[in-house]
Order: C-alpha cells, then sequence, then structure tokens
C-alpha cells in the first residue's frame, strides 16, 4: 500500500494530466458499468461494452485533464487567509461556473462521440440538461466543501473521482434515458447510432474532427 501511495504521490506531481486522465477514465468507466448493471438490471451477457467505450474516452481525455486542471486554477485564484472563507468561495466559483460547464461539455462530448445530430444534441440538452444541473446542485456542493476543506490539493481529484463514481452512474442513466427519448422522436437515426460495435470508429472520428476543429 504504501508502494502504491509513493507511486501515485510522485506521478500526480511529475505526471498530473496523465494521472487525472487515467484516474478519471478508470473511475467513470466504473460509474458506467454499475448503471447498466445495478440501476438498468442489463446483466453481463447485455452489456453495451461501446457505451462503456465511449464513457472511458470521454473521461480520459477531457474530464480527466479538465477536472484536475481546475482544481489547480481554483485552489491558485482564490487567496484567502481563512480556511472556511477560501473554502466557501471556492465551492461557490465551482457550482456558478464549473459545475453548469462540465455538465454541457459530458452532454456534447458523449453525443459526438456517439455520432449524433446537431438537432440530436439540441433535443438531449432540452430533455436532459436543466434536471442533470438541479441534481448537481443537491450533490456537489456538499462534496466540494469537504474537499476543499479537508483534501490536501494534490489529493482532490482522486477523492473527486470517488464520490464521482455515484454521480457518473447518475450521468451514464441519465444519458441513456435521453437516448431512450432521442429513439421514440427519430427511431431509424438513433438506431444507427446505439451499435457498440460500428459507433466506436465513429466516436473516434468524430473526436478527432472536433479537437481539430478547435
Amino acid at each position: 500500500m504504501n508502494t502504491f501511495i509513493q507511486k501515485y504521490q510522485y506521478n500526480i506531481i511529475n505526471r498530473p494530466i496523465r494521472t487525472f486522465a487515467m484516474q478519471s477514465s478508470f473511475m467513470m468507466t466504473l460509474g458506467d458499468i454499475i448503471s447498466q448493471q445495478v440501476i438498468e438490471k442489463k446483466g453481463f451477457d447485455n452489456h453495451d461494452v461501446g457505451r462503456s467505450v465511449r464513457i472511458m474516452i470521454y473521461a480520459g481525455t477531457i474530464n480527466g485533464p479538465l477536472v484536475g486542471s481546475w482544481f489547480g486554477f481554483i485552489n491558485n485564484a482564490v487567496k484567502i487567509k481563512n480556511k472556511w472563507a477560501a473554502t466557501l468561495v471556492r465551492v461557490g466559483i465551482d457550482q456558478a461556473v464549473f459545475s453548469p460547464a462540465i455538465l454541457a461539455i459530458f452532454m456534447g462530448g458523449i453525443s459526438i462521440l456517439e455520432g449524433r445530430t446537431v438537432n440530436e444534441i439540441k433535443m438531449k440538452f432540452e430533455n436532459s440538461y436543466y434536471k442533470g444541473l438541479m441534481n448537481a446542485y443537491c450533490y456537489w456542493p456538499f462534496v466540494n466543501i469537504f474537499t476543499f476543506s479537508m483534501i490536501p490539493i494534490h489529493y482532490r481529484p482522486i477523492v473527486n473521482s470517488c464520490f464521482g463514481i455515484a454521480w457518473n452512474s447518475y450521468l451514464s442513466h441519465m444519458n441513456q434515458k435521453s437516448l431512450q427519448a432521442l429513439k421514440l422522436v427519430n427511431p431509424d437515426h438513433t438506431q444507427q447510432h446505439t451499435s457498440s460495435t460500428t459507433t466506436i470508429p465513429t466516436a473516434a472520428s468524430a473526436l478527432s474532427s472536433s479537437s481539430s476543429s478547435t
């Protein structure tokens, strides 16, 4: 255990982005597995591997680096000596700025990986974004009060990821419900993008196109 902690400490200091990406990929994929097997009770024979892979790709390329960088930024941006005042300011900024942004990035990023059209992405936002954000406000402020006040800066992303397992299960389930709503509106097009064997290559090319355009 001590060796693992020492290696983690070394990597989080010397290779922070890669470490954030790897731990986010693991935690978010675990959240999706819990969503499929515990919430949706699919059974492993019916597990949507493509869905889990899309979550893993998003987590490793976008979520992990963003969350890790955000913790460093907000820690350096708020220079208040009083511990609890600094905590409350950081939590307030986090909920006002980062929570709405990261939820939108998740919904947009996963939709791109699924190969969704602009209209389908817009519909997903109309159906799910507000509810998801309100649920985030019921959960993350309490988690972040603990994280910002009690956890050293280098360990905040992994503690956040541990609390995020339950949240990621919810996000994955929310995204799946929005897909079901899309299927009712446009069943033919939605069916083309729900196959795990065809979506993954499309997802990679879509993500590459999105990155190059920015």
